[in-house]
């Protein structure tokens, strides 16, 4: 195996781990996203995601607002660091099989 068949090799593999770690991250991270609702004077602000075909909406105390903002900010991140790095291992794989 060449030098730079070597080298993209040692890269997919380090690829592949970081995938998982992200994978293993996103896991404990709230999906969805933060809906505010007004009634009246209030403003309340409910976390929507998915659960199977149906939508969740569960009520976000406000002490607990800019932490969890924070975390599904952070689980987009980690989702498109994940998307970025499973198109590299694809051109990585593509240069270890010669085309």
């Amino acid at each position: 195996m060449g030098v730079l068949a070597n080298t993209v090799s040692r890269e997919s593999k380090r690829i592949e781990y970081m995938i998982k770690r992200y994978g293993e991250l996103k896991a404990v991270l709230p999906k969805g996203t933060i809906s505010p609702k007004k009634l009246g004077n209030q403003t309340y602000y409910y976390l929507k995601y998915r659960d199977g075909d149906r939508i969740v909406s569960d009520y976000i105390h406000k002490d607990d607002l800019a932490e969890l903002t924070e975390k599904i900010e952070h689980r987009k991140h980690i989702e498109l660091m994940i998307k970025s790095l499973k198109d590299e291992l694809a051109t990585a794989r593509k240069l270890l099989r010669g085309k």
